[in-house]
């Protein structure tokens, strides 16, 4: 059995989620920003050999990550998974005041949760910088906002909602 207190600290752990999800979606106009404010100066990124060259690869390189997040997430985000796993990550600080065998094994499965969710930010944002390094070294404007729009779309896809975190704690039994 849970102590009702224990599970609100576990579900505090999710506010800890979002606020890393927002960091990663502010990070995204913020590439915008320097992109366009880098572009003003007509001696960047015009070398079109080069940037075509440097194109192919970071298009090659967002197929790729497309692919690893997708087989990143079937593999390390499903509830099973996360249960599987749990005892293979560090447990957070302010879960460590479990009591039982119960509320240890849920310390263990919101904080690999959490941190499997930061792990699946981090691929998304790859997309958008892999748009912010076609737009400066090739003035490939076009792939900024595209890749930027992707990773958008897929960063809201992964918000940490409280039922995706209270699916995985349902899945302790």
């Amino acid at each position: 059995m849970m102590r009702p207190e224990f599970r609100k600290i576990l579900l505090d752990q999710r506010g800890a989620a979002v606020i890393l999800w927002s960091c990663f979606v502010i990070s995204i106009p913020v590439y915008i920003v320097i992109a366009r404010n880098v572009l003003g100066n007509p001696n960047i990124g015009s070398n079109r050999s080069v940037a075509e060259a440097a194109r192919l690869v970071l298009w090659f390189l967002t197929v790729i990550d497309l692919g690893y997040y997708v087989y990143w997430r079937k593999r390390n985000l499903a509830a099973a998974a996360i249960l599987r796993d749990a005892r293979s990550t560090k447990l957070f600080r302010a879960l460590e005041e479990f009591s039982g065998p119960v509320e240890e094994q849920a310390a263990y499965v919101v904080a690999t949760y959490v941190t499997r969710k930061v792990v699946i930010f981090a691929i998304i944002e790859a997309i958008a910088v892999y748009g912010l390094a076609s737009a400066i070294l090739g003035r490939f404007v076009s792939d900024l906002y595209f890749l930027s729009a992707i990773s958008l779309v897929l960063l809201v896809i992964e918000f940490p909602t409280e039922a995706s975190l209270d699916q995985s704690l349902k899945a302790l039994g």
